[in-house]
């Protein structure tokens, strides 16, 4: 017996119990009818909407997860950052002190070509 036969069987049952005339059975049924349709489409309505929430944030919220964990995994260590920034550093110094000694170089030859204002015969 299928669920839907058991219900109204017991139904039935039931209304004999109470003693209810053909046409208060009648009443029932049809408010009965009635109230099972509209708690089936408030059912599916409640169900739907956050099904359809859930299916609009999910892709972000899956993106985002993933790349907060893929980072996670392939962030190197505090040590490490700081040994690149000290690489980083030096690296910075040594380009300043090229460029004075460039610099110094540069005045020096200029000097040295500069004339000296005399005049040699």
């Amino acid at each position: 017996m299928e669920p839907r036969e058991a219900f109204k069987i017991g139904f039935m049952a039931r209304c004999v119990e109470e003693g209810l005339s053909h046409e208060k059975t009648a009443e029932l049924m049809e408010k009965a009818a009635d109230s099972t349709l509209s708690g089936i489409i408030d059912a599916a309505k409640s169900a739907i909407y956050p099904a359809v929430g859930l299916a609009l944030a999910a892709p972000p919220t899956l993106g985002g997860l993933t790349a907060y964990f893929k980072n996670k995994t392939l962030d190197s260590d505090t040590d490490e950052v700081e040994e690149i920034k000290q690489k980083e550093m030096a690296d910075s110094y040594r380009r300043m002190a090229d460029q004075l000694r460039r610099s110094k170089a540069l005045r020096g030859r200029k000097k040295s070509k500069k004339r000296s204002g005399q005049v040699f015969l």
